[in-house]
């Protein structure tokens, strides 16, 4: 690690808000780098999906200084109706000229500059940034019954949540819980919560600091 985040020219394209959040939150605590004050992590505030995250990249790339360093983080996604990533990540690959048969675990970065990564760990089919982090935050059974409560607010009162993102709705809940006054976003957990070592958070970690920090 002996560069940093350069403000303005470096940037780090995700698909919404609690993406941001995490990243920043996670860079923070395992590589104790404010990732606020450089303002890497660029994000729609509405929520732009993977299609604005990489038409974002694409558009930053073509017009990179020679000292930047461009990243696209989106889910993996491919179960429940949404349609898998990797083919439009490919494509974006073929056009930076990179050769890949498949997604690689440990990311994908062109030229030493240009990087792609997909939640959970690039190779999970219908992975999400919510399997990413409800693998990183210790087990226990306080998160277990944010989930059970989740279940039956859904089943029982209603809740209007769809029933597919019940995983997503507990980790808001547990957020909520670890302290009511925050937002109760996931990049929360990830601050405030012992963290588990899994093969996704270390290539994560590792793919980060070989795009921006090296």
């Amino acid at each position: 690690m002996n560069r940093t985040p350069i403000p303005r020219i470096d940037a780090l394209f995700v698909e919404g808000p609690d993406d941001g959040a995490v990243v920043n939150a996670l860079v923070e605590k395992r590589m104790q780098i404010n990732l606020g004050q450089t303002r890497l992590v660029r994000v729609n505030e509405k929520g732009g999906g993977v299609q604005w995250a990489l038409e974002q990249f694409k558009s930053a790339v073509d017009q990179a200084q020679d000292a930047a360093r461009i990243g696209v983080i989106v889910d993996r996604d491919g179960t429940e109706g949404r349609p898998d990533n990797w083919p439009a990540v490919k494509a974006v690959l073929d056009r930076l000229g990179a050769t890949v048969d498949g997604p690689r675990a440990a990311g994908h970065i062109v030229r030493g500059r240009f990087g792609i990564w997909m939640w959970p760990d690039n190779v999970t089919v219908g992975g999400d940034l919510e399997d990413f982090v409800a693998g990183i935050v210790s087990p226990s059974p306080i998160l277990a019954f944010a989930e059970e409560t989740s279940r039956i607010a859904k089943h029982s009162h209603g809740a209007e949540y769809d029933a597919a993102q019940v995983h997503k709705a507990a980790l808001k809940v547990r957020s909520i819980w670890c302290d009511a006054s925050a937002a109760g976003g996931y990049g929360h957990l990830v601050r405030n919560l012992p963290l588990v070592e899994t093969p996704a958070l270390s290539a994560f970690c590792a793919w980060f600091d070989a795009l921006f920090l090296t």
